[in-house]
């Protein structure tokens, strides 16, 4: 009876220290779950802030793009408008320079038939002139004036006859050539007419061919401003475009800062003047990376050599040099790789610009230009600046190199 009196006071003790610790550890396990409730919850408003931050932040990128595209819009509306404009002129101008054509090549093959009439005039009067010396020969005179002084002492029918026969022929060559003279002469009054009647339609043409050449180069001052108003608008496009996406972050902080050093609007060309620009920089630490190569071997080549021969007396200052040294370099090649990283996402971003770009070239008015010459079969000599009075970049480009080969 004590023994089961004893076993019960123990066995009772032991069950309320059990319960005690399971209450306990119940305790802690619910402090825990509180605590990491509590966490949960500031986890999560912080998750929502950020989330309700981000959701701002894109909500005014968001509206700032819609007013961007917008703008775009207005100018690519009102470009396609001028570059409508800009090809009926072109057209118009183009009409204007074909009757310009047509007529100097009119003055030209009228030119060319008065001076063929004025070479035959030329013939005609040098023919004039020697039929006029054939038929007023002086022997024929001095003849003539001999028989009429020395007349025949001997006379027969035959002597008769043949000086009858020679007077014959003689008038009949004079009448002849008097009749060719004549003709001549009323064939030479006709063509002096067919000449001057010539040369007042010439001058006709030249005086209406004045009146064309005047409104050509109207219609091209007209294309000429046009133009510049078209590229104008196009390149005030394709800047808001690279501006936009040119000026985004990159990810590369040192690349970032040298878009951010750039004046004006982020266009393609400032872009790789970049890049080209930056080239220095890294030349810069490439030759200090050099220097400090060097340093740090010729350092180490000390070391070694006063290990070899024993001579520990600069040993320590040779390891803090060393150390600077290996500290330094090390330093080098980190901006070296920094700076070679951020110049290839410049050249990336620049070349990603220039493929996003490369969509509008179908849109700019040079492009028109080319279609037009090809419409009309043209050819690649054909002389753009003189029929519509543009300079198209190709021509300037070529104008530059055949400068630069002439030099």
């Amino acid at each position: 009876m004590i023994l089961k009196k004893i076993m019960r006071f123990f066995c009772g003790r032991s069950l309320e220290k059990e319960i005690s610790k399971t209450n306990s550890l119940i305790y802690k396990v619910e402090q825990h779950e509180k605590a990491a409730m509590e966490r949960l919850k500031t986890q999560a408003g912080n998750y929502q802030t950020q989330v309700a931050t981000y959701k701002k932040e894109r909500d005014i990128e968001f509206k700032e793009f819609i007013v961007f595209m917008n703008k775009q819009l207005g100018l690519a509306d009102a470009y396609v408008t001028h570059l409508g404009d800009f090809q009926d002129k072109m057209f118009v101008c183009c009409d204007s320079w074909m009757n310009t054509s047509i007529a100097e090549q009119e003055i030209q093959l009228l030119s060319a038939r008065i001076t063929t009439k004025l070479h035959l005039r030329e013939f005609i009067t040098a023919l004039q002139m020697e039929m006029n010396k054939l038929s007023q020969r002086k022997e024929r005179n001095e003849w003539h004036h001999m028989i009429k002084e020395r007349p025949v002492l001997v006379s027969s029918e035959f002597i008769q006859r043949t000086v009858c026969q020679v007077n014959n022929n003689q008038k009949s060559n004079s009448k002849s050539i008097n009749c060719n003279l004549s003709r001549l002469k009323s064939h030479l009054t006709a063509l002096r007419r067919e000449i001057e009647e010539l040369r007042h339609k010439r001058d006709q043409l030249i005086t209406s061919s004045r009146d064309l050449i005047e409104k050509h180069q109207t219609q091209k001052a007209k294309l000429n401003d046009q133009y510049r108003n078209c590229n104008k608008l196009f390149r005030e496009i394709q800047d808001g475009f690279s501006n936009h996406f040119g000026s985004v972050a990159t990810g590369n902080s040192l690349a970032d800062s040298w878009i951010a050093k750039i004046e004006g609007a982020v266009t393609l060309s400032k872009l790789f003047s970049t890049h080209k620009g930056t080239a220095d920089i890294q030349k810069e630490v490439q030759h200090e990376l050099n220097d400090l190569n060097n340093d740090f071997q010729d350092i180490c080549s000390r070391i070694k050599a006063n290990r070899q021969s024993g001579d520990f007396s600069t040993l320590s200052g040779d390891k803090a040099t060393r150390d600077r040294l290996y500290h330094e370099r090390e330093q080098a090649h980190k901006r070296r790789r920094e700076i070679s990283a951020a110049r290839d996402v410049i050249y990336k971003r620049g070349n990603e610009l220039k493929e996003m770009l490369g969509k509008f070239d179908t849109l700019e008015p040079d492009k028109s230009i080319r279609r037009f010459v090809e419409i009309f079969g043209l050819g690649k000599d054909f002389d753009v600046h003189r029929v519509i009075g543009i300079s198209t970049r190709e021509s300037r480009r070529k104008h530059y190199e055949l400068k630069n080969q002439n030099r």
